[in-house]
């Protein structure tokens, strides 16, 4: 089986289970780990369903933004994460984090690209991304359009090995099986007339 955690992280069964007993009140949105390959290739998933209800507001004013109590949720999978970073997310109020983001009229902390982010290897031990899902949405943000595998792989450069990053978004996003582990597919489902997005959680292996 091929490892996904390493040195002193929890495991990812003690994640769901953190998640599980800090939601304890939403059992249909517990996380279930699975295994998922086959022979060397196989290892551990966590798998979940989160149904966010009918609270239109986002997480900010923008358009597209986080739904209420996602990265709260996201936060009990990962309470031990301390250097994080959010990218396409200029528009989050300041936290514990450093948020990236291309657009000059936003509050990010620092100004960049993420297919080129100004930060040295291994900065970040969890990354959050909240990309455009379209053209259509770059265009509302006035942005270009990202490069979701130019993205991955320079978000890879500043995460660390074991670190992870959490990537919302209409597609499963292409990846390096080499430089990144499949470690979470949670779907993330608002209300009637939403687009269902997917989390989809990434271990990044060593090099």
């Amino acid at each position: 089986m091929v490892p996904v955690c390493d040195g002193d992280d929890m495991t990812l069964a003690e994640r769901a289970l953190n998640y599980n007993r800090t939601f304890q009140r939403y059992p249909a949105s517990h996380v279930r780990v699975v295994q998922e390959g086959r022979g060397p290739f196989e290892h551990d998933v966590l798998y979940a369903t989160w149904l966010m209800g009918n609270d239109y507001r986002g997480t900010s004013d923008l358009y597209g933004s986080y739904p209420p109590g996602l990265l709260e949720r996201l936060g009990a999978l990962f309470p031990d994460r301390r250097k994080v970073l959010h990218a396409f997310s200029g528009s989050l109020p300041p936290g514990p984090y450093v948020r990236l983001d291309l657009h000059a009229a936003r509050s990010a902390d620092v100004r960049g690209d993420v297919c080129a982010p100004p930060f040295a290897e291994a900065s970040f031990d969890m990354t959050y991304a909240d990309p455009p899902y379209s053209a259509e949405d770059a265009l509302r943000y006035d942005t270009p359009m990202v490069n979701r595998p130019a993205a991955i792989k320079s978000l890879a450069r500043v995460t660390r090995p074991g670190g992870f990053l959490a990537w919302l978004d209409c597609v499963l996003p292409m990846y390096r099986k080499d430089t990144w582990t499949p470690a979470g597919r949670i779907a993330v489902v608002r209300s009637t007339s939403h687009r269902i997005r997917m989390v989809t959680i990434f271990q990044r292996r060593a090099a």
